[in-house]
């Protein structure tokens, strides 16, 4: 096996380091207090209501990302860190349709289940 340059054991040591601290260490989770623990997950007939209680998040800060069949909740949480959370859905949802909105202390995520499509056949 060949030996590789200095130069190209730096360059993927400075690449590595950069996406630790860019990217990685950005999402580190810290140990989340006992009130997020009870966050709840509501299946409806046609959407699904995902609630959290999270009385120290700043809803400007709080992003809601959705791919496929997956949602999943950040903020910033003071200087401590991150709070992270992820759920899966049984059924595919409509991603375009999910929407967000703060009452109380509480996040109130509704997110719509897709509803099947049905094809006629032709012949």
């Amino acid at each position: 096996m060949a030996k590789r340059p200095a130069s190209v054991l730096d360059f993927e040591r400075a690449f590595d380091e950069f996406f630790d601290e860019m990217l990685i260490s950005r999402w580190r989770r810290v140990r989340m207090p006992d009130e997020f623990e009870n966050a709840k997950v509501l299946d409806h007939p046609d959407h699904y209501e995902v609630r959290i209680f999270a009385p120290n998040l700043d809803p400007e800060q709080t992003e809601i990302d959705v791919a496929g069949q997956h949602l999943s909740v950040r903020a910033p949480i003071g200087h401590e860190g991150m709070f992270e959370t992820a759920y899966s859905f049984a059924a595919p949802i409509e991603a375009e349709a999910v929407k967000a909105h703060w009452s109380g202390h509480t996040l109130v995520i509704t997110v719509p289940k897709q509803k099947p499509k049905r094809i006629k056949v032709n012949g």
